[in-house]
């Protein structure tokens, strides 16, 4: 671990300094484990809040953090099920109505999708992700994840594949080939924050080096040493005063999908019919920190080279 700090945060709660993104996930997960002390575990970029239901409580927190990080030991550990997922164990036919999003078809509506009033498969991410979901935290095989349908119709679409050095349907190719994971949730209820799974999976975002590697580097070389398929990509110099529900986009390393409409400066790539938050579900949140999402092409596209081989780099 290469934590530096441990600062107390107001009356009820320490923040710890991560090296990184991938540190603080998996020492989020690893606190999560820890029992009584914290009431809730916070992963953000790069800290991590923990919280606990009285101030008498930090001093024993304190020192039981301090034990975790000196313990070289990092096991995989995988996230909370979200309520909206069915056990693999049990056929959605016998859980209570709040685990059958299984049943459910949620996502980008279109009619020659071969699916049922839109689509968005809640599985597991062995199932869905290919069995590429890596090692780090959470992704221990059978954690659930979700593929999401995509029309890639976003405004920024054919910018993001000039930055990138490849052709929209490149980009398109390299975005759905990813597997996301859930790292951390803000901004907005619902709203998460997704990272290429490889990059927890080699302790950071570094890791693997800067170069971009173009499209298909997801495929050409998997593993812990890979290398990022896309590049960061910068937010908007001035953001949009309102996105809609739905939006796919990214911004630096991240990608999310909104959860409602709002004000945002990510570049969009398409939309999903997807709900991310819905209070009419006993979870609202479709997603989880550590559930691994993985996007899929439906409808149309905007751009003008849909036909085009991706002779660009």
């Amino acid at each position: 671990m290469t934590t530096t700090r441990i600062r107390r945060c107001g009356e009820a709660a320490l923040l710890l300094d991560c090296a990184d993104l991938a540190e603080a996930v998996r020492l989020a997960g690893r606190i999560g484990q820890v029992r009584p002390e914290p009431l809730d575990v916070v992963a953000a970029a790069r800290t991590v809040l923990v919280t606990v239901r009285d101030s008498s409580a930090l001093p024993r927190l304190r020192r039981r953090l301090e034990a975790l990080l000196a313990d070289p030991a990092d096991h995989p550990v995988a996230p909370p099920s979200s309520g909206n997922l069915p056990s693999r164990n049990r056929p959605a036919s016998n859980l209570p109505s709040r685990d059958r999003l299984s049943g459910f078809r949620i996502g980008a509506s279109d009619p020659d999708s071969g699916s049922v009033g839109g689509v968005a498969d809640v599985g597991d991410a062995g199932s869905n992700a290919g069995g590429d979901a890596g090692s780090g935290a959470g992704a221990e095989r059978g954690v659930a994840g979700v593929t999401i349908d995509v029309r890639y119709d976003g405004p920024d679409l054919a910018a993001v594949a000039d930055l990138a050095g490849m052709s929209t349907e490149a980009l398109v190719r390299t975005h759905s080939s990813i597997t996301w994971r859930a790292a951390f949730s803000g901004f907005a209820p619902g709203f998460f924050y997704l990272v290429d799974a490889r990059e927890l999976d080699a302790g950071g975002a570094d890791a693997g080096g800067a170069d971009a590697g173009g499209a298909g580097a997801s495929e050409a070389a998997p593993g812990p040493s890979a290398k990022p398929a896309l590049p960061a990509v910068p937010r908007l110099d001035s953001p949009r005063a309102r996105v809609p529900a739905g939006a796919v986009g990214l911004a630096d390393r991240f990608c999310a999908v909104y959860p409602g409409a709002s004000p945002g400066g990510w570049q969009l790539l398409g939309t999903t019919d997807a709900r991310l938050w819905d209070l009419d579900r006993p979870d609202p949140a479709l997603l989880a920190p550590g559930m691994t999402v993985r996007f899929r092409e439906v409808g149309g596209r905007s751009g003008d080279d849909r036909g085009r081989s991706d002779q660009r780099r």
